[in-house]
């Protein structure tokens, strides 16, 4: 997985999400192409995910608490 390209792919989609909206990052892939990737890739994306929010690489987007099954989630504000 090319870390960067997915970045984009995830940014064109969150552009297109409604201010509010509460989301995990599997949410932002179509159909089944992130249960595509290995599990330790959507890991490791998951984590470069949550340090470009926290680090105010991605504007509009806070990090939420971890829902029950333990994802991540953020709203685009």
């Amino acid at each position: 997985m090319d870390y960067d390209s997915t970045l984009s792919e995830a940014r064109k989609a969150i552009d297109g999400l409604s201010d509010n909206t509460v989301f995990e990052v599997k949410d932002l892939f179509e159909g089944t192409k992130w249960n595509k990737y290995p599990k330790g890739e959507r890991i490791g994306f998951g984590r470069y995910f949550s340090n470009k929010v926290r680090n105010g690489c991605i504007k509009g987007i806070v990090r939420l608490e971890r829902g029950k099954d333990n994802h991540t989630r953020y709203q685009k504000i």
